[in-house]
């Protein structure tokens, strides 16, 4: 396979690496249905972020994926979808940038260089320190305010009930508090107390900061040599 263009250039891109909390412990029939709707979210993550993709993600192990993008502005809705998929089970999601040593494939497996290793070690991070949310590495002193930013974002989320994350979805998604009382059939009221309970509009406004971060710095990176 003869290397792409962008490839020799030495352009950067993101390596993508999730795995699954502790899913090996699951009994065995517990674990084949999850691991069922691990190459779901898989094959879903193709699909709703084909245009952001230079090599699609691909499962590695049974219980990881990777893959490599070409923008960062994707990662807080790509980090969103992914545990909207697993509510009950947590996925640590490592973020590395680099550049590549092989030809780029159609799926991010057999290929290798600094962009993958970056990724390997934001993962190894996740999992030596327990961080969820997602952990950024190999972008120099943006790694802080970005990883800052995302353990700011994961504490809010992890303190939410399931109420609040239904309701904080369909908000994120761009609804009004009076469309999601309609949609799910409660008062407004009720959906304003939820709003405030969940610290919703701080929520947002870190996410917002975080997006343009990532719009501002990041993607310029990737569209830059080292």
């Amino acid at each position: 396979m003869t290397v792409s263009p962008m490839n020799r250039r030495g352009l950067q891109y993101l390596a993508v690496i999730a795995d699954m909390v502790k899913s090996r412990a699951l009994p065995a029939g517990q674990r084949a249905l999850v691991q069922k709707h691990f190459q779901e979210l898989v094959a879903n993550l193709n699909k709703e972020y084909r245009n952001s993709l230079a090599s699609k993600f691909a499962i590695t192990l049974g219980d990881e994926f990777q893959g490599l993008l070409t923008t960062s502005t994707v990662l807080p809705d790509l980090i969103w979808q992914s545990e909207e998929k697993f509510p009950d089970r947590q996925l640590r999601v490592g973020i590395g940038m680099g550049t590549l040593d092989t030809p780029l494939q159609a799926y991010a497996i057999n290929i290798d260089g600094p962009a993958l290793h970056a990724g390997r070690d934001a993962i190894e991070a996740a999992k030596k320190s327990n961080l969820l949310g997602g952990v950024f590495s190999g972008m120099g002193s943006l790694d802080e305010v970005l990883n800052g930013i995302a353990r700011q974002l994961w504490f809010h989320r992890s303190n939410w009930t399931k109420a609040q994350r239904t309701i904080t979805n369909l908000l994120r998604k761009g609804m009004m508090q009076s469309e999601v009382a309609e949609r799910l059939g409660i008062s407004r009221q009720v959906v304003s107390k939820q709003v405030a309970a969940s610290g919703w509009v701080t929520y947002a406004g870190a996410e917002k900061a975080w997006r343009i971060i990532l719009r501002d710095y990041v993607d310029p990176m990737l569209r830059k040599k080292p």
